[in-house]
């Protein structure tokens, strides 16, 4: 069975011309994004879905890794949302599906 996600996730739109696409999400806790997952479509990682963790803008200590690559998104929507989990224990604090 796929993961389940925890947070929302939806399809990026950068901008009112933006055309969002299945190949590029962004997760959100409330009103903070957590990250963000891509596809990548070429080179050595096409295939892998890049993801990237944001967290709240105004925090004091940041986690490492907060970026990398997973086979799946599903897998890679996991991975962010773990070390959101994992950046707000940093800072003493909790994600609201904590």
């Amino acid at each position: 069975m796929p993961y389940q996600p925890l947070y929302h996730w939806r399809r990026t739109k950068l901008d009112e011309r933006d055309k969002p696409r299945d190949s590029d999400w962004s997760g959100y806790d409330g009103e903070i994004g957590i990250g963000r997952i891509q596809l990548q479509p070429h080179g050595p990682t096409k295939g892998k879905w890049m993801w990237n963790l944001h967290g709240p803008m105004k925090i004091r200590n940041r986690v490492l890794p907060h970026s990398g690559y997973a086979d799946e998104g599903r897998e890679a929507m996991r991975k962010v949302e773990e070390r959101y989990h994992d950046l707000m224990a940093a800072n003493g604090m909790k994600g609201s599906k904590q």
